[in-house]
């Protein structure tokens, strides 16, 4: 396992430069973001800029060991989540907020995922299926699974055994972690302190089946709307018109997360819904996808080095306000 380990940390390093030389293009970038390539919110990001072409250097930030808790961290984004996004001396958290940094206020010449067409009902639809698909708990989703393996099929990498189990222990303990971080960092003390009480809050649907179910059908409702979308496009198209927009983001990133879990059987497979199975099938050849999402090495890297006591509050899976959103994600499938 020693010289195992030395290799993939020799191929993990020669990734990273390569990366980092691809994406200076051989001068310094003065765009810099904070991630991690498991987060489901770095993902949305990511994908992003290799859309848009973007000139970046990525940080990795190791969640599995806490570093997003880390004092220099809580100096950066107080809240102890990623990604964020540093452009010259300006500092934009959250993945919505860095989306729209992208796209609005970024001073360069970019190819366009929101303004990609000039009828008003594209961009509506692209703005409604945005926020339908923002609002799903994507961490409460993916923690649930792990509590309810039976609701799902087969899960793939990364969250297989003993990854599932490291995910799920350290959401056990995340309160406590919380409010013991919080003591450590004065200065983050009351953000930290919320968090725990929301983990606390959240747990109550982590473990209960009832809870999480329900979880699970608020996706499905919003599936079914995505594949009655689809069904009007052309079978080239996007998801709301044949340009490739930040709904298209959002759902690629959504549905890579539903089949890692082994939840496509129960959402499209099978001729459930042939539309989002096609949609899957296309997204995923597509170059910024590709870039996106991890592949076999790191993977396996990650595996190795995570440790139980290394995953705190299963940050960078877990979004803070999942008791909030169920009701906005109703109130958007009802309209």
């Amino acid at each position: 396992m020693h010289y195992f380990q030395k290799y993939l940390d020799k191929l993990q390093l020669l990734n990273t430069k390569m990366n980092n030389m691809h994406n200076c293009n051989g001068y310094k970038t003065n765009i810099f973001l904070y991630c991690n390539y498991y987060s489901f919110y770095s993902q949305k990001v990511l994908m992003a800029l290799y859309e848009k072409n973007i000139e970046f250097e990525l940080l990795v930030i190791d969640i599995t060991k806490g570093e997003q808790y880390s004092p220099w961290f809580l100096d950066i984004n107080p809240r102890g989540e990623i990604p964020v996004l540093k452009v010259n001396n300006s500092i934009i958290p959250d993945s919505t907020r860095i989306l729209d940094y992208l796209e609005l206020y970024l001073d360069q010449e970019t190819t366009p995922l929101l303004e990609v067409s000039q009828d008003h009902k594209v961009l509506s639809n692209i703005n409604k299926f945005r926020d339908l698909i923002e609002a799903l708990p994507a961490g409460l989703i993916t923690v649930g699974s792990f509590f309810h393996p039976h609701l799902s099929g087969t899960p793939k990498l990364p969250f297989i055994f003993p990854v599932r189990e490291v995910l799920k222990n350290g959401d056990l303990s995340s309160s406590k972690n919380l409010r013991k971080l919080a003591e450590e960092n004065p200065k983050a003390k009351d953000v930290l302190l919320y968090k725990a009480e929301i983990q606390d809050r959240k747990h109550e649907i982590l473990t209960s089946e009832d809870e999480y179910v329900k979880v699970l059908n608020i996706v499905d409702e919003v599936l079914s709307l995505i594949e009655e979308q689809l069904k009007k496009q052309q079978s080239e198209d996007w998801l709301c018109c044949e340009k490739f927009s930040i709904a298209d983001i959002n759902l690629a990133v959504l549905l890579q997360r539903l089949w890692e879990l082994g939840l496509e059987e129960r959402f499209w497979e099978g001729g459930k819904r042939p539309y989002i199975e096609n949609y899957f099938n296309r997204v995923r050849q597509r170059e910024s996808f590709k870039r996106t999402i991890p592949n076999l090495p790191v993977h396996i890297k990650m595996i190795i080095t995570s440790q139980p006591r290394a995953y705190i509050g299963a940050a960078g899976l877990v979004s803070v306000g999942v008791v909030f959103i169920l009701a906005y994600v109703f109130k958007k499938i009802i309209r």
